[in-house]
């Protein structure tokens, strides 16, 4: 599209319907991404399209973290890739370790992530409190309460689509989220998770 009568002709035509129930359901979109750019955040800032980063909330412990920082790094955006959770065999695997380090590495990201002022409870749950945890009847590691960039470039598309030729700002913030080929960086002796699930890809 090069004028704007170009977009009004190629955008998707959207039932005005679907797009309030787009909007509906999402109604802290906004809020989200405000944050994400924000110079302080409450919140753990996961990035994973470009080099994978976490940038800790204010409520965290940056010195938890300060010796395997990459590994670390790592294991949350895994975590965030599952949101319904996963479990201690299924970080295990994807990790090639054991289930009692598994243990004691969350214990690690737990601390390092810290507490959510908002909540008072920590952005890691212990397993058995996870969000899908007690409906599955099984302990399951996740981070529900981080900003994830993949997350919001889904949520910014589909809202931008839902717009139809007004969506063009939620696309192009979309975009903005990418700073780089996703899942950059991933250490060499780690990452056999991605080469299954193929998420960079």
């Amino acid at each position: 599209a090069n004028t704007e009568g170009d977009l009004e002709a190629l955008a998707p035509l959207v039932p005005a319907h679907v797009r309030a129930r787009v909007e509906a359901i999402d109604p802290t979109l906004d809020e989200d991404l405000a944050q994400w750019y924000a110079d302080s955040c409450p919140r753990p800032r996961v990035q994973v399209l470009g080099p994978i980063k976490v940038r800790i909330g204010s409520g965290g412990d940056p010195a938890r973290a300060v010796a395997r920082t990459g590994y670390y790094t790592e294991m949350v955006a895994f975590l965030c890739t599952r949101p319904e959770g996963a479990t201690t065999a299924e970080v295990a695997d994807a990790f090639g370790l054991t289930d009692e380090r598994v243990r004691r590495d969350m214990s690690v990201v737990r601390n390092w992530l810290g507490t959510n002022p908002h909540t008072g409870q920590a952005f890691l749950p212990d397993a058995m409190k996870a969000p899908h945890a007690a409906e599955r009847g099984i302990g399951l590691y996740a981070v529900p309460d981080a900003l994830f960039d993949a997350d919001l470039f889904r949520r910014l598309r589909l809202r931008g689509e839902a717009r139809g030729r007004h969506g063009l700002k939620d696309l192009c913030s979309a975009l903005d989220l990418v700073q780089g080929r996703p899942f950059a960086a991933t250490r060499s002796k780690v990452g056999v998770w991605l080469s299954t699930t193929r998420l960079n890809e």
